[in-house]
């Protein structure tokens, strides 16, 4: 009986590791990555109307991101953002367009 129990425990004890391993690993692949595109444009709008200008994220950002001006009003919303990714207008920080997986030969 007493075997049988401490079998159990260490058979739960198992499970609660890895669970929380897996719960940390999660938090820490998201703590890498960063924050989601819109909390990083929030953060980005200093002013907090909505909309990045060059004068908010600098030269060299606003460089990148002015692709996705779709009205040409020279300041980028995240709807705009959106969709400049989505269409694949938006280039990575190293100036190059991310590799779709697909595609690779």
């Amino acid at each position: 009986m007493m075997k049988q129990r401490g079998v159990w425990i260490g058979a739960l004890m198992a499970v609660a590791v890895t669970s929380i391993g897996t719960v940390a690993l999660a938090e820490g692949k998201e703590g890498c990555k960063g924050k989601s595109a819109e909390a990083r444009f929030q953060k980005a709008d200093k002013n907090s109307d909505g909309f990045l200008t060059a004068a908010e994220v600098g030269d060299k950002k606003w460089a990148r991101i002015k692709v996705a001006d779709a009205n040409s009003d020279a300041k980028v919303s995240l709807a705009e953002m959106q969709k400049a990714k989505a269409d694949g207008k938006l280039k990575g920080k190293k100036g190059k367009k991310k590799k779709d997986k697909g595609s690779e030969a």
